[in-house]
């Protein structure tokens, strides 16, 4: 990205300069596979911290984070060798945040609440993709 906040490449032509432009085809893209049937994060690994107040992270554990037709599926293994799993269907979710580079800390991040705590699942550097949750809520509920 540019002084001006123009994106451009690294290498070949620019195909998109103009940041929302790129932001509208990769979103064009995850709903086509949506609508396919055939979107996948895949497994992505994550540490997961929680925030259950406004005070301080905690640590949680490190696993693997899944985001698909289904929802969101978190499987983390904690420091005690004890196994959890957060799951987050589709229905319950309209979207989600995402923040790129989260405090320049493990890489981008993905926080899913519940009603008494948000979970932050930090993936590793560069294993994030385009996720809508968005177009799988549109699609189940007919929009």
């Amino acid at each position: 990205m540019t002084e001006l906040s123009e994106l451009e490449a690294v290498n070949g032509d620019t195909e998109f300069s103009h940041i929302p432009d790129w932001y509208e085809w990769e979103r064009a893209n995850v709903k086509r596979e949506v609508e396919e049937g055939r979107y996948s994060s895949g497994e992505l690994p994550v540490r997961v911290d929680t925030l259950p107040n406004a005070k301080k992270f905690i640590p949680l554990g490190k696993g693997i984070m899944i985001h698909d037709m289904n929802g969101f599926v978190v499987k983390i293994t904690d420091d005690d060798g004890d196994s959890h799993e957060m799951v987050k269907n589709v229905p319950s979710l309209y979207s989600c945040h995402i923040e790129y580079e989260y405090l320049g800390k493990f890489g981008d991040c993905v926080d899913l609440n519940t009603l008494k705590d948000t979970v932050y699942e930090l993936i590793e550097k560069d294993k994030l993709q385009n996720l809508d949750n968005g177009e799988f809520y549109k699609l189940i509920n007919n929009d």
